[in-house]
């Protein structure tokens, strides 16, 4: 019985700091809000926490943008899509003029890489250098046992971000239905 290798994830570090740290000031805020304006008082403390819920939405959905390198398919989870290509059908990994590191397909199709999406810092560190010579590493161990080349696209799904969403729409719909009754 074969093995399966676990999977590589491939994520700058600045990510994760900045999904963290932003999330705790946002929520820091957030309890700062709701203490100082309660919820019963005309100020409507509920409007600033949706949008701190909805903050904290966003940074983390874009926050957890990464590659992952399974058995036989490198898996890129953008913020709102989920791209799937086999390891067999990539044809080319690199980063472009601005830093943005993609994968060309033998078809001819290309995947953005938002995790290594192109900026300034990146320049001085060469994090989209690092993962790209990662992933052809990985490429280069091609087997044959795949022909699919087409680019399979999906919803990306990650529970942890959807929480606040729910979190935002709840409080939205609360301070609505309380604007309408009263």
């Amino acid at each position: 019985m074969k093995r399966q290798r676990k999977a590589v994830k491939l994520r700058r570090k600045s990510q994760r700091i900045l999904q963290w740290s932003s999330s705790a000031v946002l929520l820091f805020l957030a309890a700062l809000v709701v203490e100082r304006m309660g919820f019963h008082g005309r100020n409507k403390a509920e409007v600033g926490l949706t949008a701190s819920f909805a903050t904290i939405f966003l940074v983390q959905r874009i926050c957890r943008s990464r590659v992952l390198i399974l058995q036989d398919e490198i898996c890129v989870v953008n913020a709102v899509f989920k791209y799937s290509v086999a390891r067999s059908a990539v044809a080319q990994v690199f980063v472009d003029i601005g830093g943005n590191l993609k994968l060309k397909t033998e078809s001819g199709e290309e995947v953005y890489v938002a995790a290594y999406s192109g900026s300034l810092i990146d320049h001085f560190v060469g994090s989209s250098d690092r993962a790209a010579k990662r992933i052809r590493q990985y490429v280069k161990m091609k087997t044959a046992t795949s022909r699919d080349s087409a680019v399979r696209r999906g919803l990306a799904i990650s529970w942890l971000s959807d929480i606040w969403l729910v979190a935002a729409v709840i409080c939205a719909t609360w301070t609505a239905i309380r604007n309408v009754v009263g």
